[in-house]
Formats: structure tokens, sequence, C-alpha cells
């Protein structure tokens, strides 16, 4: 952050957390309908000077936010030697990220898992597979972080019904959709943003693939994830990256309806801050405004 004085980030936390409550009352939105987490970036490409948490650690589903995490796995498999950069790894990544196709989502889960979907598969094919599918999952809870406890991201993305293995296995123990909790998105969007995430160059890598032009022409882009999402409120000048998540009624109960934004800014005046925002409920699913007003009032408070 610039030298200029901020409130501390809990004392803004806790104001725009009342405002949301307040704001979106008359709409249905209880307290529990959303989570927000803040990081106040120590200047651009800086480490992470002061964080809020709001629900942080509650698990929602997350709808195309976990993409980001596919994109780091892709990085690090490449890091690691397990995977060689293609025209169409790269094709995918790209297409994965800027305009949050599922086609090229699951084509990257296939080649990290060395598996494909769909028909059914005997008992022991079957636990094989699965142990295949699990290595996302294993690669992000060997980071040790705290925030990365408990998520799952080991599930292909879908536009409606899934069948065969790929519905067998979303219902294992009941409920294995996809999870994410805000907090997690932040740790790895933040440390994405700071060059930490892997190393300095594969960072830079998903730094470049997560920026979203703000400019008019991009923003009424379709699939762009401006507009209806945090990135419309930012102002002229600002500079964004980010990867938004949506659902509304997919034949699925437990995956529908949600509103996500997870969203690094730099401001004209130089502040740096990462805002991860998920909400559930048909009506916030549906709200085209909820999200711009919360990023327009998160700037406001920084902005001071």
């Amino acid at each position: 952050m610039s030298s200029k004085n901020y409130p501390s980030a809990e004392t803004l936390g806790t104001e725009l957390v009342a405002w949301i409550a307040e704001r979106f009352a008359s709409h249905g939105v209880a307290r529990d309908h959303f989570a927000v987490t803040l990081h106040l970036h120590a200047g651009e490409g800086g480490p992470v000077a002061a964080s809020f948490s709001y629900r942080g650690d509650v698990p929602f589903y997350p709808c195309s936010v976990v993409k980001i995490f596919y994109m780091v796995a892709l990085q690090q498999a490449y890091e690691d030697g397990r995977l060689i950069e293609t025209p169409e790894l790269s094709r995918a990544m790209h297409d994965m990220i800027k305009w949050s196709s599922n086609m090229a989502t699951n084509y990257i889960i296939d080649h990290l898992s060395r598996t494909t979907g769909d028909l059914e598969l005997s008992a022991v094919e079957m636990e094989r597979w699965v142990e295949a599918r699990e290595n996302v999952n294993l690669y992000f809870h060997s980071l040790g972080l705290k925030e990365l406890a408990g998520i799952n991201v080991s599930q292909k993305l879908m536009d409606d019904e899934r069948y065969g293995r790929e519905k067998i296995y979303v219902q294992r123990g009941g409920n294995n959709h996809n999870r994410l909790s805000s907090d997690a998105a932040a740790v790895i969007l933040a440390r994405i943003m700071s060059g930490t995430m892997i190393s300095a160059e594969r960072s830079r890598i998903m730094r470049e693939t997560l920026y979203r032009p703000n400019t008019k022409e991009f923003r009424d882009t379709p699939n762009a994830q401006l507009l209806a999402f945090l990135g419309e409120s930012m102002p002229e000048g600002a500079r964004i990256w980010s990867k938004a998540g949506w659902t509304g009624w997919t034949g699925d109960a437990l995956a529908s309806y949600r509103r996500h934004d997870a969203l690094h800014a730099v401001l004209p005046g130089g502040e740096a801050f990462t805002l991860v925002v998920f909400t559930q409920g048909k009506w916030p699913s549906e709200s085209l405004i909820m999200l711009p007003e919360i990023a327009a009032k998160t700037v406001a408070l920084i902005s001071g």
C-alpha cells in the first residue's frame, strides 16, 4: 500500500460486512448467504500486509473460481516435468481462465489425472480412477496452508447433470462436489499476484492469464467476467486480475444458485488488494448488482 493512512483491515472488513448485510437484507440475503475475504497488499506485487475474513473458512460450491486451482496445478506439473506444455494445453489454460470454458477445464483435468470420464467402471477400476483424480487435491494439501484444509478440487465442471463414473464420483460420501472457502481462493490468488506461487516465473504466467483489460470493449465481450461481477466497479485506471464463477439451476441442488468472484486490483492511487466474495441463494445468483456494489463499497473504503 502507499504511504497514506488506511483503516485497519479488521475495521474496513467489519464495516463492509455490516453494509452488505443491511444493503441486501430486503432481497432475502442473510448473513450466512455470503463470505468475504480481503487482503491488503504492501504495494503492487507486494506481500499481504493485512487481512480480514468473514465466514472465510466456510466451504462453498465454488463454481468456476476453482479453475484458478487447476491453472496452478497445471503450472506445477510443468515445473515438475510431469507434463510438457503443448499448444493445445496452452490454449486450454487460456480459455479456461479468460472465457471460463468448462470443456477446456475438463481437458486439463484429464491431463493432470491421466483419466477420462463418463463410462461406468468395475469396482476395482473405479478405485484406481478415483485415486488418480485425487492427485490435484493431494498437491494442494501438501502445501500445508491452513486455508486449504478440507478443500476439494477433484471434480470436472459440468453445464448440467453428470453421468456414469462422474455421477458416481460426485455422490461419493453423499456430497463430493468441489468445495472451496473464500480464504482458500484468496490465499492462492494473493500468492500468484505477489509472485510466490510455485516460482516468480510461473506466477508471472498465471498473472498474465488472469489479467482482464479494464476497457469497455473487453467488459462487453461475452464471458469477460467483469459485468455483474466485482470487476465491473473498478474505477477507470484500475488494473484487474480475476476469475469469477456462477451457476443458476443445474439440476443438482448442491451445485445450484451461486455467484462468486476472486479479484485482485491495483487502484489508480496504487492501493493493491485481493477480494474474494462467495454468495449462495437464488437472488444473489441472479443479481447483476450485488457483486458490483460490494466491490464499489470496498474501493470507497480503501480509497478513503
